[in-house]
């Protein structure tokens, strides 16, 4: 009995280590964020290595106590065979057999020690074989259908926030736009960003009176980076969300934008055959939360031939149409080229 038990929780132990080194090894390799489908705020990645050195901790545990006796299980099976017969006048003397040959083994504990050998083996199967192969195999990156079930084609944009805010509004990034002297574009003039002010107070010297103006494409220039050609550098999403605000439509229609992201096959509002599809992935928190944000890029013309979810950089000019009862922001492409994935492939 006893070499059997011993087998038994050597292959314990090793499930044990086998499980906690998965752990360690995608925390330690870096794929929990490699594919930049995880927030590195929360508690999460550290968790990882937490568990993973904790099923290290209970494996040499149980190898430290590997040797202990049968046993030592920590169940009282004691049992009082007292009999109190005093002065009721009748012998009692009896002999008591305390053998326990006839009472079963001692209990199992634990899948592994219940089962026969065809049932620990299955058992070791699906303990081991899952895990293992789902952390070799599994990609770091969404595939073609996760990224259509998750609705790449059916983005509502009229659900697109109200507000420019959703525009670029960090001035820093103006300023690292690549410039060039003899391009009169790359000098946006400086715009203070329309705030209230107090309409009782006075302007100081030199200080222009704050207000709420209408969205102008001098805020435009001063709130989004240019490139050296003197195009506006936006995001997928930022042009997704440009759909729900009227004044930014009015400044963007017929400027000419460029944008890097993942690109698809055209499938809705394509009977010519002439659009593509890019997007990229919105994630708030985690994986299971990302969500394509998408825009249609128009060609007039057959498209050119890329493999799905190939990154591209497509410049064009934009423009807003009418398409089943929304308003679509679309990219009337000049070109569209292949390029390196960006840093970050997911927007937070």
């Amino acid at each position: 009995m006893k070499n059997p038990r011993i087998g038994i929780q050597l292959l314990s132990v090793l499930l044990l280590m086998l499980w906690g080194g998965i752990l360690i090894y995608f925390h330690a390799s870096g794929r929990l964020i490699s594919g930049e489908y995880l927030s590195q705020d929360g508690i999460f990645i550290p968790a990882v290595l937490v568990a993973g050195i904790g099923l290290f901790v209970v494996a040499f545990f149980n190898l430290a106590t590997i040797g202990a006796a049968e046993g030592d299980c920590g169940h009282d099976h004691g049992h009082d065979h007292h009999h109190d017969h005093s002065n009721c006048g009748h012998d009692h003397s009896h002999e008591h057999d305390h053998s326990h040959k006839d009472e079963p083994a001692p209990h199992a504990h634990g899948v592994l020690e219940e089962s026969g050998t065809i049932g620990r083996l299955v058992a070791i199967l699906l303990l081991t074989v899952p895990v293992t192969y789902a952390s070799i195999k599994s990609p770091d990156q969404y595939s073609v259908h996760a990224v259509i079930n998750k609705g790449v084609y059916s983005n509502d944009y009229s659900e697109a926030a109200k507000g420019r805010g959703k525009l670029n509004a960090d001035k820093s990034q103006a300023a690292k736009a690549v410039s060039s002297p003899q391009d009169p574009v790359q000098s946006p003039p400086s715009v203070v960003t329309p705030v209230a002010s107090d309409p009782g107070s006075a302007p100081q010297d030199n200080q222009q009176p704050k207000s709420l103006g209408a969205f102008t494409l001098a805020d435009l220039k001063a709130q989004v980076p240019m490139s050296k050609e003197g195009n506006f550098v936006l995001d997928v999403p930022e042009i997704f969300y440009t759909a729900g605000d009227k004044e930014v439509q009015a400044v963007l229609e017929g400027q000419m934008v460029e944008t890097i992201a993942q690109v698809l096959p055209e499938k809705v509002n394509n009977p010519n055959g002439t659009r593509l599809r890019i997007f990229r992935l919105l994630v708030q928190c985690c994986a299971a939360d990302a969500r394509p944000l998408s825009i249609p890029v128009e060609f007039g013309k057959t498209p050119p031939k890329f493999k799905d979810m190939t990154w591209v950089k497509v410049v064009g000019k934009i423009s807003f149409k009418s398409e089943n009862k929304q308003i679509v922001p679309l990219l009337e492409a000049t070109s569209m080229t292949e390029t390196a994935e960006p840093d970050s492939k997911t927007i937070f």
